[in-house]
């Protein structure tokens, strides 16, 4: 991102490009606009990654609950508690998901690794439940 906006920075200041102060600031700003319009289009993407990601998972946490009902004892009482839990994370990361459509710039990028983050820990979680449950056959 930052070498987008150095290159179209010296793009716009460039004398060759721009031979006036109102060039340069045209230019200028239609540099800061094209690289406004590549974040939003960016976080646009992320968004549609993770929401397409957290509906697939919501359907093999399902397919786990539905695993889950058929074992007894300590077994289920386990992967139940891991389920739960990994749906939690799943609301959590939801909303997230929700704030992060809100956000702009900096906090963009902080909520983008912060999602990033968190949907590794609900895959990790998620492999974790299903190998203690193939294990538990």
């Amino acid at each position: 991102m930052k070498s987008v906006l150095v290159a179209l920075s010296f793009f716009a200041l460039s004398p060759s490009f721009a031979t006036t102060a109102a060039e340069v600031q045209e230019k200028t700003q239609a540099a800061a606009a094209a690289a406004a319009d590549y974040t939003k289009e960016q976080k646009a993407e992320f968004q549609l990654e993770m929401e397409t990601k957290l509906t697939a998972l919501k359907s093999e946490v399902a397919e786990l609950k539905e695993q889950a009902a058929q074992k007894t004892g300590q077994a289920k009482k386990d992967i139940t508690e891991q389920i739960v839990s990994l749906e939690k994370k799943q609301n959590d990361l939801k909303s997230d998901l929700r704030k992060m459509g809100k956000s702009t710039g900096k906090a963009w990028a902080e909520m983008k690794e912060g999602v990033a983050k968190a949907w590794d820990s609900i895959s990790e979680s998620y492999g974790k439940a299903k190998s203690e449950l193939k294990e538990s056959n």
